[in-house]
């Protein structure tokens, strides 16, 4: 028989605790009632919300590889001459759009855009026959379409895109398997077809944001690459510049033609049918669990302290 020591001339037994708890069980049976009534009322209020995803790979660099090439060849001339052709590639690439991603400066920018401020901080649910938001009545007026809230302290009534910067960010969530070279962007939701419409927005901002941002880059290096050899005397050095210059047209070509600049859609978002949150089951079965041992252990603890005492 499994017992512990007190003294001389008392031990405590399995039959000892069995015997505590029989006499307090009601001191367990109460309180683990009135946790799982509490956790009952907090799952039925609490919203369902769906979660969207994407599966994305980098954006293929086409002949970006032999304008590496070449600039790893020549780029040391090219940078005697004054002209830095740059580096890394499509996984630096990626690495930084997955941060840009998350980032306040994309994220309050496509919020302002989409006008989301008040489908982020004001919606409580998602009405499944209806297909409509409830909105929450102290916030926003739904009717009036005007914001009722009280503003946190140097705040305004109408929250600015920087307040619902947050609540966006913490729908996200991105996952980067950098062996398989496998992205997957999740967007969760009250509502499964705005989450679906929302993670297909924010991956096609986030392209167009990246094609503009790098037929930029290229027009900018093909000027200089231009004018460099326009001003060199040395004809190999034009001879390389103009290299350049045909990889670097191609390169803007192949952008210009795609709208899928940085990631690359595997397949078609799919709309979710099943709800993601709440699991309400397991709340239940973990505040039945942690209630009861909680409960337990008090009154076990209470009976060796008394024979401590004795």
């Amino acid at each position: 028989m499994l017992f512990v020591q007190v003294d001389k001339n008392s031990e405590i037994t399995l039959g000892f605790l069995f015997r505590a708890l029989w006499f307090n069980k009601f001191k367990v049976i109460i309180p683990t009632i009135l946790a799982c009534a509490l956790a009952v009322f907090y799952v039925v209020n609490k919203p369902n919300v769906y979660t969207a995803s994407g599966v994305y790979t980098p954006a293929s660099q086409g002949d970006a590889s032999a304008l590496s090439k070449l600039a790893g060849q020549f780029g040391g001339l090219a940078s005697l001459a004054g002209v830095s052709l740059g580096g890394g590639g499509a996984k630096d690439d990626t690495q930084v759009a997955l941060k840009f991603l998350k980032s306040r400066a994309f994220l309050q920018y496509f919020i302002e855009k989409h006008n989301l401020a008040d489908e982020l901080m004001a919606v409580e649910k998602w009405d499944r026959e209806t297909n409509e938001l409830v909105y929450d009545a102290s916030v926003y007026d739904i009717k009036s379409q005007q914001w009722v809230r009280t503003p946190p302290p140097n705040k305004r009534v109408e929250p600015t895109p920087w307040e619902a910067y947050e609540p966006l960010k913490d729908l996200l969530q991105v996952q980067y398997d950098d062996k398989e070279g496998i992205i997957t962007i999740s967007l969760t939701y009250y509502s499964p077809i705005i989450a679906k419409e929302w993670l297909e927005l924010i991956v096609k901002e986030l392209n167009a944001y990246w094609k503009d941002k790098k037929l930029q880059k290229s027009e900018k290096l093909a000027e200089e690459l231009t004018l460099k050899a326009q001003e060199t005397e040395i004809t190999e050095l034009q001879e390389v510049f103009y290299n350049l210059i045909a990889e670097q047209s191609k390169n803007t070509l192949l952008t210009q033609v795609t709208d899928e600049a940085v990631f690359e859609s595997v397949g078609e978002v799919v709309l979710p049918e099943d709800k993601s949150a709440p699991s309400r089951a397991l709340i239940c079965i973990l505040v039945f669990i942690l209630s009861s041992t909680i409960s337990s252990l008090i009154i076990i603890g209470r009976a060796i302290n008394k024979i401590n005492r004795s």
